[in-house]
């Protein structure tokens, strides 16, 4: 069961991050808002366009 949820709750935790971080800071927190939402993008198109295994 762990296996299962551990990628799916770090994601979400890592855009919950992005998104606090992109309201509430300035700076340096531009740039973690972008990595917390630009990694889950950049995750979702990798898979997308894999080919499945056999």
């Amino acid at each position: 069961m762990k296996r299962i949820w551990l990628w799916p709750i770090v994601i979400g935790v890592l855009s919950l991050a992005g998104l606090i971080a992109g309201l509430v800071s300035d700076g340096t927190g531009d740039w973690l808002a972008w990595a917390g939402l630009g990694v889950p993008v950049a995750l979702s198109a990798v898979f997308a366009w894999r080919k499945p295994r056999r």
